[in-house]
């Protein structure tokens, strides 16, 4: 965390904004290795999360789905159907941001840069790795098989900068 206590910074009509922006600009997260123990176990391991895509439309205007995924070999992979919105987007502008985090105490979370690429290897694969992440054994077939019907693609993520939420250092 930020070594400078937050309780000093009131904010009111006397206090100035440069104030805060200079407190604030003391302090900047740090970059993460995603396949380092403690960051691989979060994505890959305990309650299951769900990753926040963020792309863009050609005049900036954001665009943000969550959507099951599976972080393997160095990557994230979301399986989608093609005709989504974000599958455009990427095919499009390849600059994406992500999210996977905690929605519970104690919160934790990563923030990845990165591109994205459309392509259909290993495509039934992995969206039955992912099905099987996200739905009981029992139905995590069916699902599958519904899911499948319909024509997809999976959208694969090489990360090119990861921050930790909560590692605040000041500089």
């Amino acid at each position: 965390m930020c070594q400078r206590p937050i309780e000093r910074i009131e904010i009111d009509q006397r206090t100035s904004l440069g104030f805060y922006e200079s407190w604030l600009s003391t302090c900047f997260m740090v970059s993460v290795d995603l396949n380092k123990p403690k960051n691989f176990n979060f994505l890959t391991q305990g309650r299951v999360k769900l990753l926040r895509l963020a792309v863009a439309e050609k005049d900036g205007t954001p665009h943000i789905s969550s959507v099951w995924y599976l972080w393997k070999e160095g990557h994230f992979y979301i399986t989608t159907s093609k005709d989504r919105l974000k599958v455009r987007l990427v095919r499009e502008n390849p600059k994406v941001a992500l999210i996977v985090d905690t929605d519970v105490t104690p919160y934790r979370g990563i923030i990845v840069e990165g591109r994205a690429k459309l392509t259909k290897a290993n495509l039934r694969e992995i969206t039955l790795e992912i099905v099987k992440k996200y739905v009981a054994a029992k139905y995590a077939k069916s699902e599958f098989e519904d899911l499948m019907r319909y024509p997809r693609v999976l959208i694969k993520i090489k990360p090119r900068k990861a921050i930790d939420i909560m590692s605040y250092k000041t500089r």
